[in-house]
């Protein structure tokens, strides 16, 4: 239902090794409430890769664990179990673009 697909660049693949080897050298930002430093602690740089899991299930421990030097949370209150999808891929993006300089 979206109305904007021809403004995307998007591509599908298998699995996330498939992934990994498309995407080259790069080190994937995984967002977790699970992981100890937050989303605003880090420098991001044009070219970074966002990796959100679902909202009911998170991504998989296996995958945290293997790139646990890059998970990152976003602080929500003990009582809420998650965030909706777009709005933590909103956040962490917003974030991105202000550390970027904005539309500059």
């Amino acid at each position: 239902g979206l109305d904007y697909w021809e403004h995307l660049e998007w591509e599908a693949v298998d699995d996330w090794a498939d992934l990994l080897r498309h995407l080259g050298p790069c080190e994937p930002y995984l967002f977790t409430k699970t992981a100890t430093t937050l989303y605003t602690e880090v420098s991001y740089r044009r070219g970074d890769v966002f990796v959100f899991g679902s909202e009911s299930a998170g991504l998989p421990r296996s995958l945290i664990d293997a790139h646990a030097e890059h998970a990152l949370r976003i602080p929500i209150r003990e009582p809420v179990r998650s965030l909706n999808l777009s709005n933590a891929a909103a956040i962490v993006m917003y974030e991105a673009v202000r550390q970027m300089g904005g539309d500059r």
